[in-house]
């Protein structure tokens, strides 16, 4: 019992120490509390307002609707036919269809790769120049049931540089264009 008892004693004459410690070298630092600038941005915001989100719905319609009429073709002209005269159909149809798929997927991941650097060299430049030291996600997306919610990261504090980083991408682009304008 004793044993114990002196173990727990121990243990609490070095917390007790660490703590002294701890409070003495603290007393004798210049500790002054450092203001931190939080930026917060909506990223589902600034890639529905991003220019190649426009361009990335279209080519995505243009693939569901080509491939529509692919299969409405492929359906009239394989009636009547028996499964081998099919699966040849289908094999023609795959073999013309795959480079026309592989063509609008390679240009929808070209301007998703281009929209996500766009955003990041943005969010980059109004960190900067705002001089913030921290910015993060305002809101996540989070599937309840059959809907989509957005919930909020940050309850409270912070500044909302949404729009900023928007007008960023928007005067990047801009300024993109007037040099490719000027080349030609």
């Amino acid at each position: 019992m004793r044993v114990a008892e002196k173990k727990v004693a121990n243990k609490a004459v070095v917390i007790l120490l660490f703590t002294m410690i701890i409070l003495l070298f603290l007393s004798f630092q210049n500790i002054e509390a450092a203001e931190i600038k939080i930026g917060l941005v909506n990223l589902a915001e600034v890639i529905s307002g991003h220019p190649y989100t426009q361009n990335i719905n279209q080519l995505s319609i243009t693939l569901r609707v080509e491939l529509q009429k692919r299969q409405e073709e492929l359906n009239a002209q394989g009636k009547g036919l028996d499964e081998t005269g099919l699966k040849k159909l289908e094999d023609k149809f795959n073999k013309e269809w795959n480079p026309i798929k592989e063509k609008i997927l390679a240009e929808i991941k070209s301007y998703q790769a281009a929209r996500y650097s766009h955003i990041i060299e943005a969010v980059k430049a109004v960190g900067d120049t705002g001089k913030y030291d921290l910015i993060i996600n305002s809101e996540i997306k989070v599937p309840v049931g059959t809907d989509i919610l957005n919930y909020p990261i940050a309850l409270y504090g912070g500044e909302d540089i949404t729009q900023d980083v928007i007008a960023e991408i928007i005067r990047k682009l801009e300024e993109e264009q007037k040099e490719k304008d000027k080349v030609k």
